[in-house]
């Protein structure tokens, strides 16, 4: 199907849209979920704690992807969504009532859970709606809906929150002025789960056709990921990649306010040129690429576009000479996902899709929350080596790192392309003169 309009009535804009309100319902639960944590935490004056129990309690079933790949797998990826959806729904509704940090923890484990089982099978499900050449393009409109929606469910939050009308709908739950946000949630999920039930993939895996669910089916995606080489080596490629960019996340706030001295606001000014560039990214790559040839080549070289322009940025003094640079390594960074995401799509037995995924985002969350664990550490480990602040040493090194792993994947992707077009495979060495021979 060549449709990819998310306004029509293709299974594509059925796909979009569901997935769309199913990531607003998603961060909304996320934002609310810390707020209550925090506002339970202000009576004994931690709210601090309190406030990163919810991202504790998704962090933990975070690398069990591998296992939900494998559900989406063995089970119809529609009917997998529309159960997750539905769900979240029920358990998005109990947060309405949740009030102390137990319930709070829980409710918010299993929600990610069902998050994660759904994701692959999303994931999984694209290329049986859409062809290979529109993969690409495809994928940038998933990422735009799904990123586009943090913003506004991060506004709608603080809406609900400070209007007093809706206190007489909380005080029916845990009394806290933003719980009604969790009504809301229920809604999209179950607006999602119908969106989704109109939708015709072709089920190319279901219960009745397949071998019992089994770790012998599990390990079997295991080995398809890791002995693949090209499928290894890019996954590899970037989890080193997302150490070195999860400490951007992590240490950028003290970079700018403590190490330069700008304002609060400016850690924010950062993230958002970091989001423009990467939506910057997915709008034009959707309108090149549409093979997968020479996948190397490309990841290789928004890798080194993004460990150089972060290596600009924190050498840089100058606001605006920093912002620029983040931006550019938005761009890097969108090519590198946008590509990776869509090649594993195009490339992938249809069979396996799902395990693929659990283990790509397994290893790519693994990458992550080791970036999030030793960059601190890290930081104050190296302070006062080379006479440099340990803050600016860790940024100087993930910069560097992502710069040494785009050259590499760069290197491979360059030895293909010199192999496909090398005189050595031309027609020229065909080319024979026999000057003995006589006309007759």
């Amino acid at each position: 199907m060549n449709n990819i309009k998310i306004f029509s009535k293709s299974q594509f804009s059925l796909l979009w849209w569901s997935g769309s309100i199913s990531s607003f319902g998603d961060w909304a639960t996320l934002f609310a979920s810390v707020a209550l944590a925090s506002y339970i935490g202000t009576e004994s004056g931690n709210s601090e704690l309190t406030a990163v129990v919810p991202l504790v309690a998704r962090i933990i079933p975070a690398l069990l992807s591998s296992f939900a790949g494998l559900i989406a797998d063995r089970f119809d990826k529609k009917l997998v969504m529309i159960f997750c959806d539905l769900t979240r729904m029920v358990l998005v509704l109990f947060l309405f009532f949740a009030d102390n940090l137990y319930f709070i923890f829980i409710i918010n484990f299993f929600s990610e859970i069902f998050s994660l089982i759904r994701q692959p099978s999303r994931e999984a499900v694209v290329p049986e709606i859409i062809d290979s050449e529109n993969l690409v393009k495809a994928n940038s409109l998933f990422a735009i809906g799904t990123y586009a929606t943090l913003p506004l469910a991060s506004l709608l939050l603080g809406f609900f929150s400070d209007v007093e009308t809706f206190n007489v709908v909380n005080e029916f739950g845990n009394g806290w002025s933003g719980s009604i946000i969790f009504l809301l949630d229920t809604i999209t999920f179950l607006l999602s789960a119908y969106l989704l039930y109109f939708l015709k993939n072709k089920n190319v895996n279901t219960a009745s056709s397949n071998p019992p669910f089994s770790f012998k089916n599990f390990q079997e995606g295991i080995n398809y990921f890791f002995k693949t080489k090209n499928i290894r080596n890019i996954a590899f490629s970037i989890s080193s990649c997302l150490i070195g960019a999860g400490t951007l996340f992590i240490l950028g706030h003290t970079f700018l306010t403590v190490d330069l001295g700008f304002s609060e606001s400016s850690f924010g000014f950062m993230i958002a040129s970091f989001g423009t560039g990467i939506i910057f990214s997915m709008l034009t790559l959707s309108y090149f690429v549409t093979t997968f040839n020479r996948i190397n080549f490309l990841i290789g070289s928004c890798m080194i576009i993004t460990g150089i322009s972060l290596f600009s940025a924190f050498r840089s003094v100058d606001f605006v000479v920093i912002l620029l640079s983040i931006f550019i390594s938005g761009v890097g960074t969108g090519g590198v996902y946008l590509l990776t995401i869509s090649y594993l799509q195009a490339s992938t037995n249809p069979e396996l899709r799902g395990r693929v995924f659990g283990n790509f985002y397994t290893i790519g969350r693994l990458a992550l929350l080791i970036s999030f664990l030793i960059s601190g550490a890290a930081a104050n480990y190296l302070d006062g080596v080379f006479n440099q602040d340990g803050v600016y040493l860790v940024l100087i090194g993930s910069s560097i790192l992502i710069f040494i792993t785009g050259i590499l994947n760069f290197t491979i992707g360059y030895k293909r392309i010199f192999k496909e077009f090398g005189i050595e495979r031309s027609n020229f060495n065909k080319i024979k003169f026999d000057l003995d021979k006589k006309e007759n």
